[in-house]
C-alpha cells in the first residue's frame, strides 16, 4: 500500500517548505507529521473533527499524566486508523510512538 503524502513543512520553522530548485511546494511522506499533529493539537483545533487532539503541552511530567497521555494518544491513533505498538517517554518527557497505519510502518 502506498504511503500517505502531503505538503512538506520545514522541521526548524514549522513553515511550508519551498523546494529551492522548482520554487514549488515539496511533497513528502506525512505519517510522522500527522501523528505529531495529533499529539500536539488540542481538542477543538480541528473544526471539522472537534474531538481530535491530545494536547500534550498541557501535561506535566508526573507518572499519572504520562499514563493519561499514553491512553489519549492510543485512543486518538486508533480512531485515526493506526495500530499503536509502543508509547515511551524519555527522561525529559518527550514522547515516542511506534505503530503502523494500513499495513505501512511509521
Amino acid at each position: 500500500m502506498a504511503k500517505a503524502k502531503d505538503i512538506r513543512f520545514d522541521n526548524e520553522t514549522n513553515d511550508l517548505f519551498i523546494d529551492p530548485v522548482t520554487g514549488d511546494f515539496a511533497i513528502t511522506e506525512s505519517d510522522t507529521r500527522h501523528v505529531n499533529d495529533l499529539i500536539e493539537s488540542f481538542a477543538g483545533w480541528w473544526k471539522e473533527f472537534p474531538a481530535v487532539g491530545v494536547g500534550i503541552r498541557r501535561s506535566s511530567a508526573t507518572s499519572g499524566s504520562k499514563q493519561r497521555v499514553s491512553r489519549d494518544v492510543k485512543i486518538q491513533m486508533i480512531a485515526d486508523g493506526y495500530k499503536v505498538t509502543g508509547i515511551q517517554f524519555d527522561k525529559e518527557g518527550k514522547i515516542f510512538v511506534t505503530g503502523n497505519r494500513n499495513n505501512v510502518n511509521l
